[in-house]
């Protein structure tokens, strides 16, 4: 009985979970999982840094993979200017900005943040730093080299600066669509290895759409087991249609004690000198904290 309700419900479950319903269902490339972990047990002074503050955890690993998927995603040059992005809120699209951010400086790239959400801004927060100025400032100024520097602030991290929201405009989707945008994104270009660009939902606003056409690349997030198959594919196709070339998914907040998951990643976790540390311990109960 147990084994036939399991089954059941796995029919009956219309949410993207694995490696292969993000290759099959959405047919983009999968980028890698990030796991589940607690912000409050973490034991660190800022648990949304992971890939900073505990750089050897099973997160920080993971963060690292979808680095290197990144990187690759393309066959003809490797990916500049990323836009992070998910269907929905609340699928972790900040959380994982940043700290991928932070695995592309930690591997020596000059790397810059730039908060494009300018409906829900959380990049500041992460950092601890103020959006009275920020991009919106930039957008609506006519001294472009000269606010650029205003508003670029220090990470605090070796390599890293971040352009904050700044304050929330009335009207996001026209100033950020204009072409104001290209001459930044020209202009960061030519100071940054890597560019990485939060925005909103794509469901929720047009943001991500419109800003789709100033990048080299989207990359996807997905709340594992939470987000609607018909919803990410939803925004996939709203991205899709402004011809934005989509570099892959990453699956977010993945219990990987699941059956549904273990065998998928199994040794992509545990390939290390703890390996054995962390085979012990991935059975054990994940926290269910989300995401932010």
């Amino acid at each position: 009985l147990g084994t036939a309700l399991a089954f059941t419900f796995e029919i009956l479950d219309n949410t993207l979970k694995n490696p292969e319903d993000i290759r099959e269902y959405l047919k983009i490339p999968y980028l890698g999982p990030v796991p589940t972990f607690d912000l409050e047990k973490e034991g660190v002074d800022k648990p949304e840094l992971i890939t900073h503050y505990s750089p050897k955890s099973t997160a920080s690993e993971s963060y690292r993979g979808i680095r290197t998927s990144l990187l690759f995603s393309s066959a003809d040059k490797v990916p500049k200017i990323i836009l992070v992005t998910s269907a929905g809120p609340s699928e972790g699209k900040t959380l994982t900005s940043t700290n991928l951010a932070i695995t592309m400086a930690q591997a020596g790239s000059r790397v810059i943040i730039v908060d494009c959400d300018m409906r829900k801004p959380k990049v500041h927060k992460m950092f601890n730093l103020s959006r009275d100025m920020g991009m919106s400032s930039v957008l609506v100024s006519e001294d472009l080299e000269t606010i650029l520097n205003d508003v670029t602030l220090p990470s605090g991290i070796p390599n890293l600066e971040v352009i904050p929201c700044g304050p929330i405009p009335p009207n996001p989707s026209e100033i950020i669509g204009s072409q104001k945008m290209s001459l930044i994104m020209d202009e960061l270009g030519k100071r940054y290895d890597r560019i990485i660009v939060d925005s909103p939902p794509i469901t929720a606003v047009t943001d991500s759409t419109v800003l789709a056409k100033f990048v080299d690349g989207v990359m996807l997030v997905v709340h594992a087991g939470v987000t609607p198959k018909q919803v990410v594919k939803t925004g996939l196709e709203q991205i899709q249609g402004v011809e934005a070339n989509v570099l892959g998914a990453v699956l977010n907040d993945v219990d990987t004690g699941k059956e549904s998951y273990y065998y998928y990643q199994y040794y992509y976790y545990y390939y290390g000198e703890d390996g054995d540390k962390k085979k012990k311990n991935q059975r054990k109960k994940r926290s269910s904290k989300r995401y932010g």
